[in-house]
């Protein structure tokens, strides 16, 4: 009997050590569990928190301005070329200049220091040329290479009534001749023929312009033709011609083509004695009216829809450089007094007219011409405006409408 109950006692024992044994064990179990959980949440968590990080860089916030790549070289490209608005720059007035688009940039700080329709979409005509200039420079290695003008060229440029170097059928002209005669009589005979040498076809040409377009960061441009030629799908605007006239200047032999004055092409078998080239632009200027500043290289433009342009370069006394460009002006004169009067801006030896938009206009009126004295300066008055006279009383080539209000 009392065996008996020791054992039972023993059991009792072993059972509570059991228990014992099991509860610590349990508690190790939950505790290894619970601390392996803790882990998992914490990698969950961080890798959570790691694809959100990721994801904000492809899903940007509502108004975010965050790009959700790199930006790419285009878009740097645009970002450090596109110029700016300086503090001070003035906004231009039809009470100012005849031109509906103006720009003036300081080549150095990229500034735009005086504008008018800046960014508005404008018709470029032959400014086009600016590009076409560069493209071919870009891709020409012999200047001394030559190219046959022929009447399938011509043709069609005679029926546009398209501005001509004067290059005939069958004539062969050097590449440089080509240059000079795009450039200074905006001969769209030597704009064609240099298209079709560099690229074969125009198309393949004006693809490589609106590609040149892109790397200089014209985005508000688009080209359809080399020449210039009216369509409504060939457009640019002023800043963007701006940041073109810019880097064509950079390229000497695009400085000096733009440059020139005057220029004869090489003896051939139509033009023994050559053919002499004059620049739209410096016939109806110096480039040196505006004390100060000299006017270095320009280039003209005109058709009905685009009206008189000129997208000109000056280098003032103090070795600053600077693009102006003027668009959408009535008269070949306009878009001159419009240079000098902006050029004026930065000199103050041009007086900035106040009162454009009061004149007087109407059907009849004479041709008036600018007169000069025996060292080619302006002649002005008592009052400091201009003289002219009559062209009939003047043997100058320089001249300019007047309405018979003006007149008077």
């Amino acid at each position: 009997m009392n065996y008996k109950k020791k054992i039972t006692g023993q059991n009792k024992l072993i059972l509570i050590l059991l228990a014992i044994f099991v509860v610590i064990v349990g508690i190790f179990i939950i505790i290894a569990v619970s601390a392996g959980k803790k882990d998992d949440w914490k990698q969950s968590s961080s890798t959570a928190s790691s694809d959100s990080s990721d994801n904000s860089l492809f899903i940007a916030e509502p108004g975010s301005s965050k790009s959700t790549t790199e930006p790419s070289d285009k878009d740097k490209n645009v970002s450090k070329n596109y110029p700016s608005f300086s503090e001070n720059a003035k906004q231009l007035t039809n009470a100012n200049i005849y031109s509906d688009y103006a720009v003036l940039l300081d080549v150095e700080t990229n500034q735009i220091l005086a504008y008018r329709g800046a960014e508005l979409r404008m018709n470029p005509a032959s400014m086009t040329k600016l590009m076409t200039l560069l493209v071919a420079v870009e891709n020409i290695s012999d200047y001394n290479a030559t190219y046959t003008i022929t009447y399938d060229m011509i043709s069609p440029l005679i029926e546009q009534e398209a501005a001509r170097a004067g290059f005939e059928d069958q004539e062969t002209v050097t590449i440089t001749d080509l240059l000079y005669g795009m450039i200074l009589p905006s001969g769209a005979d030597a704009t064609v023929a240099l298209v079709e040498y560099v690229a074969k076809t125009e198309e393949n040409f004006v693809n490589l312009m609106n590609d040149k377009a892109a790397e200089l960061g014209m985005t508000h441009t688009h080209f359809c033709n080399a020449t210039g030629l009216y369509d409504e799908k060939h457009y640019s605007t002023a800043v963007d011609l701006a940041m073109l006239m810019k880097e064509v200047m950079k390229n000497d032999i695009c400085r000096k083509i733009l440059g020139t004055v005057e220029y004869k092409t090489t003896s051939t078998q139509q033009h023994p004695g050559g053919i002499l080239l004059q620049s739209t632009a410096f016939s109806r200027m110096y480039g040196s009216e505006v004390k100060g500043i000299t006017i270095i290289g320009a280039k003209t433009g005109f058709h009905d829809q685009a009206r008189q342009c000129l997208a000109s370069y000056a280098k003032a006394v103090d070795g600053k450089e600077y693009v102006l460009i003027t668009g959408h002006a009535p008269t070949d004169m306009d878009t001159i007094w419009d240079a000098f009067a902006i050029y004026g801006t930065i000199t103050g030896t041009y007086a900035m007219p106040t009162d454009l938009d009061t004149r007087v206009t109407t059907e009849a009126s004479d041709v008036y011409v600018i007169v000069t004295d025996e060292n080619g300066v302006l002649v002005t008055d008592e009052n400091g405006d201009i003289v002219t006279e009559l062209a009939s009383s003047s043997d100058e080539t320089t001249t300019e409408t007047v309405s018979e209000a003006e007149q008077e």
